[in-house]
């Protein structure tokens, strides 16, 4: 059984996602995607252009990643994957300022404008072709809109409206709740978990977490070109896109505001944590998170806190190039914490 759940933000944005698995469960997993995905977290290989100059796109797998995992854990677990912002079916993550003013500079009517606002937030294509169709010379800026940048924080945000008023939704409680995060979504698990001090939190697991953070955002090294051009475009004052992952220098900013603290708040979580990583992953150097790793273990066995699992398989990031002992390994984890529950 799998139920569709929308949920409006309180900016208006609503975040659209799924329900699946075992409902009758007391034990809930929630699962969120990497940057430039979805709830599916099906990663793209490669865009080329057929023999008639059609985009054909090539995935690493046949199915989203989390769609395996799902299919692992369905039986005895109810499962809740969403959209994040400005990702899949959820709302765009637009500028209202801009888009706005861009709308007006094209003689679009206030009225109409405040449709096409809600229409973005909302993801209403039906409103949007309806005004395209009205206005023709407003498709291009409709197709790439303003966005704001990225912020973790209001993903975090998000999270925390989906998780309260997911039983209203659903119309139960759950007793247990792991999380689970690849990427972009490890850093909102973990600023939901340490700000949250949920007592239903049972575990967390961890794809190719985004912990670098001097490494991947702050301070990237000449020989990781893809993040110093990132840096060098975010400096320049313009945004930086990778899908519907979009950068700026707000994005910066609140990443070097978060860092300061955010694995101490990490390694603070008493509760179990499964990471595991490829061994080539570029944007997630091995070398640099075995470290974060090794004195994040350290200190949790010190301080006597829960116990902390890090695992390396072959390839470059370990869901798209192994995603079988992947995920087996993340089910099993999950499984092994059943029916526990964690205190803070």
């Amino acid at each position: 059984m799998c139920e569709q759940l929308e949920f409006k933000m309180s900016d208006g944005l609503v975040i659209r996602g799924q329900i699946e698995g075992n409902l009758n469960s007391d034990n809930l997993i929630v699962m969120l995607h990497s940057g430039g995905y979805d709830r599916h977290e099906r990663g793209v290989k490669d865009i080329t252009k057929d023999e008639n100059g059609n985009r054909k796109i090539t995935y690493y797998n046949n199915e989203g990643n989390y769609d395996y995992l799902t299919n692992l854990l369905k039986h005895d677990y109810a499962i809740l994957r969403i959209d994040q912002r400005n990702h899949g079916k959820s709302g765009k993550n637009i500028n209202i300022d801009k888009l706005n003013e861009a709308l007006t500079t094209l003689n679009v009517s206030s009225e109409d404008i405040d449709k096409i606002v809600q229409a973005e937030l909302t993801r209403d294509k039906q409103i949007l072709n309806e005004l395209i169709n009205k206005y023709p010379n407003i498709q291009d800026i409709l197709n790439r809109p303003p966005l704001k940048d990225m912020s973790f924080i209001k993903m975090k945000d998000d999270l925390k409206e989906v998780m309260k008023y997911l039983p209203q939704k659903v119309g139960k409680e759950f007793t247990s709740v792991d999380y689970v995060g690849t990427c972009m979504g490890t850093v909102v698990a973990g600023l939901y978990l340490s700000e949250a001090k949920d007592s239903k939190a049972n575990s967390l697991t961890l794809f190719s977490p985004l912990y670098t953070f001097d490494y991947s955002f702050i301070n990237p090294p000449k020989e990781a070109e893809f993040l110093t051009k990132k840096k060098q475009t975010v400096a320049s004052g313009k945004q930086f896109r990778l899908g519907n992952a979009v950068e700026g220098k707000s994005t910066l900013k609140e990443i070097e505001t978060i860092s300061q603290d955010f694995i101490q708040n990490i390694a603070n979580l008493n509760i179990p944590i499964f990471c595991i990583q490829g061994y080539n992953d570029i944007l997630v150097p091995q070398k640099v998170q075995n470290e974060i790793f090794k004195e994040l273990i350290d200190y949790r066995e010190k301080n006597h806190i829960s116990d902390t699992y890090y695992a390396e398989i072959e390839g470059v990031h370990c869901l798209y190039d192994a995603i079988f002992p992947s995920v087996l390994e993340a089910s099993m984890f999950i499984e092994s914490t059943k029916p526990k529950i964690k205190h803070y």
